[in-house]
């Protein structure tokens, strides 16, 4: 690869000695915001970074779209002037660094830019998103993360979903089970941004009998505080950081202003499952979602990040998967459909209806298209990112299949008919005998 040109203004020492280390970058630092305009004019860099704090936001901005004229990735680390506007910053397409210590921000400018030395290390996140309620999120978590574990992958839930947490019930999390929120209102009680480390994050872990652990949000639906978009971003740098996960899911809720967490995901490499029903109103906010996926970043395209769950509707519905697959293909080309789930009102019922315990819908028919769907789906999602689980796919045996034809209510009666019609024949191929 040929060595790259990086120009910084940064009061963080031995960030140059960090970023040289990488060997394929070499780096200019600038001590003003006008120097580095200056030098923007007379040399073409690769991209500029930017945490100098001048307390002028003008000044900040046309370096920006000073660099944005030469073609130059910009990407901004933290500050105070920096986090003031990072809600503007965000909607403009810029990457903020999530941390600031040296090392931590030399490897995330390499992650960004691609740089040799910079490959992106820790779990893969994955983030179960729309922007409807209601629409299967997180039932298509669940069954994610049951699935993955299934195959042998150790999966790390985190509850995104802050306003109204389906996670919670679903898996009969109980109260007093810690949050992560609390560490961040702690934090700021004290008067200090909150701030995650491996050791914090593994005692605010929740690790459930079903063998998926648990990063809790809120419960219920409380009126939680928010976490702003650094705090998240640090939040998900520390959570890579725990090296026994193979995969982080991450159930968001459907305020995707308010909360970004999918798009976020995917601006820092990661994915964005989202279930898709055929209703016109669901398939409505699927197709703003990904709308937004598409804007997520200048010149690129976040729509390829996103992976299709299309939910089968009730019985007679006029509109069906079949339908709108080939609609979100022509719309949205960069997307792929990773499956289909069936409805499945009765296992879901059922497991819903458990009061005192959890219980798996996957566990209720293990012989059901259910299983077989959620199982195919885990299988093309790992596919889709480059996993390879430790444990093949689970194949159903044909008399797991047999038993649960052999127990619909309709099956019994045609059982009868068939086993009375071959007694009627042998009792007169007997008599033809005897004759």
């Amino acid at each position: 690869m040929n060595t790259r040109d990086l120009l910084i203004a940064s009061t963080v020492a031995g960030l140059s000695d960090e970023l040289v280390a990488l060997a394929d970058v070499r780096v200019t630092s600038v001590a003003s915001l006008d120097h580095m305009s200056a030098m923007l004019d007379s040399r073409q860099f690769y991209a500029v970074y930017i945490d100098y704090d001048d307390n002028t936001p003008g000044s900040l901005w046309s370096s920006i779209l000073h660099a944005n004229r030469h073609g130059i990735t910009v990407l901004m680390g933290l500050s105070p002037s920096i986090q003031r506007i990072q809600h503007d910053l965000h909607d403009a397409g810029i990457m903020i660094c999530p941390v600031s210590d040296a090392p931590g921000i030399a490897r995330w400018i390499a992650v960004q830019l691609g740089l040799r030395g910079g490959t992106r290390s820790g779990s893969p996140v994955i983030a179960v998103a729309g922007a409807k309620g209601g629409i299967g999120k997180t039932l298509t978590t669940s069954l994610l993360a049951e699935g993955l574990t299934r195959r042998g992958v150790r999966v790390l839930v985190i509850d995104g979903d802050l306003s109204n947490s389906g996670i919670v019930p679903m898996f009969r999390i109980p109260a007093d089970a810690p949050s992560y929120l609390d560490h961040a209102s702690d934090a700021i009680a004290c008067g200090v941004a909150p701030a995650w480390d491996a050791v914090q994050l593994r005692r605010l872990i929740f690790s459930h009998p079903s063998g998926i652990d648990f990063l809790i949000g809120a419960d219920g639906t409380a009126d939680a505080r928010d976490l702003q978009r650094i705090e998240w971003l640090s939040l998900i740098q520390a959570v890579r950081g725990l090296d026994e996960y193979g995969v982080i899911l991450i159930d968001t809720g459907p305020e995707i202003k308010k909360r970004p967490y999918a798009i976020l995901t995917a601006r820092d490499g990661g994915w964005v499952v989202v279930p898709a029903p055929p209703g016109r109103k669901e398939r409505t906010g699927v197709a703003h979602l990904l709308h937004v996926m598409q804007r997520g970043v200048p010149a690129h395209d976040l729509s390829a990040r996103c992976l299709l769950v299309l939910m089968e509707p009730e019985r007679g519905a006029a509109i069906t998967t079949e339908h709108i697959a080939p609609l979100f293909q022509q719309q949205f080309p960069a997307t792929r459909v990773i499956g289909r789930l069936p409805r499945a009102v009765r296992q879901i019922s059922t497991a819903d209806e458990q009061a005192d315990r959890y219980l798996s819908p996957l566990d209720i028919d293990p012989g059901s298209m259910l299983v077989q769907a959620t199982h195919q789906m885990v299988e093309r999602l790992c596919i889709a990112i480059g996993l390879s689980p430790p444990l093949p796919m689970p194949r159903h045996r044909w008399w797991m299949r047999w038993r649960r034809i052999a127990s619909r209510p309709e099956w019994g009666s045609v059982a009868q008919q068939r086993a009375t019609t071959r007694s009627h024949t042998a009792a007169a191929d007997q008599s033809r005998a005897g004759a």
